[in-house]
């Protein structure tokens, strides 16, 4: 069996794009791991229903039929290329969470070029490969003028509250998307059920920040404010 110093050897003589690959598959694992330690009390919970990104309907829609769709539908959907899936909704603790960070950063930023927005309001990315249209739990966007009625193109910080039906979406799918928009310089993940965050920042090269416990203070860079898990999770934590 190896031993830890003989690990820590490896990995110091792998080259810089294997580094990069093994960082990638430990971040993989350890969500693995993570996933397997929670499940037994993930059974005992009152989780959010599973059945997350149904397909909503057949055939590739451009993005003005995507706009009207949404502008009728009593359902939110993200759009991925053509293709709109439909949100399930958010348990009470993930709404908790999400509305603490918001109130948060909306009197930090309170008379200042940078505003906070909730789950209401897109973001929408479009490059040479993608077109797309998420509805963050949180995040915060400062230049104006790229605003749209109800989409943000260039936000600074994005937050996702983990939920068992969208957890590997937001780990994973939303995680490389968020990465490849050039304004994000923080994106993330709050578990909902536990005061644990983990903080990916663009200045790090996206290197996991676990951030947990109550007494926990998570450095939210992007917008110069420190809040204690405590205040993020107060009251939603039952």
């Amino acid at each position: 069996m190896y031993t830890i110093e003989a690990i820590q050897q490896a990995v110091e003589r792998l080259s810089p794009g294997d580094l990069v690959a093994f960082r990638l598959w430990l971040q993989d694992f350890m969500h693995r791991v993570e996933d397997e330690q929670n499940r037994e009390a993930e059974a005992s919970r009152v989780e959010e229903p599973r059945a997350a990104y149904p397909l909503a309907r057949s055939g590739l829609l451009t993005l003005e039929e995507y706009d009207a769709l949404e502008e009728q539908s009593p359902v939110r959907h993200e759009f991925i290329n053509g293709v709109t899936y439909a949100m399930t909704g958010a348990s009470a603790p993930h709404n908790r969470v999400a509305g603490n960070l918001f109130a948060a950063f909306h009197a930090h930023l309170r008379g200042g070029p940078c505003w906070a927005f909730m789950s209401d309001m897109q973001l929408y990315i479009k490059n040479d490969t993608d077109e797309i249209a998420y509805y963050p739990d949180v995040m915060v966007a400062c230049d104006r003028e790229r605003w749209m009625d109800n989409k943000v193109r260039d936000p600074k910080l994005v937050i996702e509250v983990l939920s068992p039906s969208t957890r590997e979406i937001d780990r994973r799918e939303k995680s490389l998307n968020y990465r490849r928009l050039a304004s994000i310089e923080e994106y993330v993940t709050a578990a909902q059920d536990e005061h644990k965050l983990t903080i990916h920042r663009r200045s790090d090269r996206w290197r996991p920040d676990l951030v947990a416990g109550p007494d926990a203070v998570a450095e939210f860079r992007s917008i110069g404010l420190s809040l204690a898990l405590a205040r993020i999770y107060e009251d939603a934590l039952f």
